[in-house]
């Protein structure tokens, strides 16, 4: 009985520790990012700290349980969290998004530029990672590639901020964790206050904090992977779809969280920003620079894919979820009501209920 319930425990615990890990990250992501534009530091600092999860079950797969065949484990993980962050992370930022003196808001005004630039780039990533899926093998170039593509996005980036006007940057303003006592702190990962005495961040203890943020965020995504696993068995469903399901979740929890609270701080434009450029990272670097590590370690530069009608319809769902949120805040831009937040969360439903159709 306990060995069955053991994988969900694994991914509750992955939940828990991925939580408050997020949490610490955030505190010095904000830090460093104190002086970008808005939608700079949603798409760069947190979408890469937060997709860390996706990274490292990748990792994970190749290198800690050494079977390139879990590959397939990490891409379901990666499916279903970009479908979760296209829907769900935006439709709770809108929802639960409040102005900067902390009341509720009827709806949320978006940059088109920033939204415009963001869409753009996810879409050309997920629809190279379909392609690329859709042959008998992924080699050793089309990693490359995918990792050119976030190249190109980081220089676009760069470009939006070296022409942003540095009059419009809001003072920052240090985002404490409240010290609990060392006992607690060491639970809840509060490691400025373990290491640093809650101090104001200088770069020195930013980098520290957001280093040990993120060993915790890698060693959480291990952990995960064995719930996966584990619940793959204990369920009799292909390790994929228990990725699909129970990774993305628990690996969209940075994400959700981080997106909630620049919504709740007023950063409308980072709360979204972040999961789109989240699942730039997710598709491209986070996908294939293990696989590029893994390539080059082992002196091979093709592995294996193995082809199924109903993966390449969940593979194809993926851009066109993308596309319909897009679509909707797009044409919404000025005025983001709950209404969109409601259909997006809609579409999710949608989905999730085809998939259920899809893998009976």
């Amino acid at each position: 009985m306990f060995d069955s319930l053991l994988p969900f425990l694994y991914i509750i615990l992955s939940c828990y520790l991925l939580k408050y890990a997020c949490d610490t990250f955030e505190q010095a992501a904000g830090y460093l990012g104190r002086n970008f534009p808005p939608g700079i530091k949603g798409a760069t600092v947190n979408a890469i700290g937060s997709s860390m999860p996706e990274m490292c079950v990748v990792i994970a797969c190749l290198f800690w349980f050494d079977d390139p065949s879990l590959v397939m484990v990490a891409l379901g993980v990666t499916a279903g969290s970009a479908i979760f962050n296209g829907c769900v992370i935006p439709a709770l930022s809108i929802i639960m998004a409040k102005d900067e003196k902390g009341k509720a808001v009827e709806h949320i005004e978006l940059n088109k530029k920033v939204l415009l630039r963001d869409v753009f780039w996810v879409l050309t990533a997920e629809i190279a990672l379909i392609i690329f899926l859709g042959f008998n093998s992924f080699t050793l170039w089309m990693a490359v590639a995918l990792n050119a593509i976030y190249c190109l996005y980081a220089v676009h980036l760069y470009f939006d901020a070296k022409n942003h006007v540095g009059d419009d940057e809001d003072e920052y303003e240090y985002e404490e964790i409240e010290d609990k006592g060392i006992i607690a702190n060491i639970f809840y990962f509060n490691f400025n206050a373990i290491f640093f005495s809650n101090r104001t961040f200088t770069l020195t203890s930013a980098l520290v904090v957001l280093t040990l943020a993120i060993a915790v965020i890698s060693g959480a995504s291990h952990i995960l992977v064995e719930g996966v696993l584990g619940s793959a068995a204990v369920l009799g469903v292909p390790q994929f779809f228990a990725g699909l399901v129970f990774g993305a979740a628990a690996s969209s929890v940075p994400d959700l969280m981080l997106s909630v609270k620049d919504a709740q701080k007023g950063e409308y434009e980072d709360a979204v920003a972040n999961p789109l450029a989240s699942n730039t990272f997710d598709t491209t670097v986070a996908f294939a620079l293990p696989l590029l590590a893994w390539f080059l370690i082992n002196g091979v530069d093709s592995l294996p894919l193995v082809q199924d009608a109903n993966l390449t319809i969940l593979r194809w769902s993926i851009v066109g979820v993308t596309a319909a949120v897009a679509a909707s805040l797009l044409f919404n831009y000025k005025k983001v009501t709950k209404k969109v937040a409601y259909f997006l969360l809609a579409l999710f439903a949608t989905w999730a209920a085809s998939m259920y159709y899809v893998i009976q």
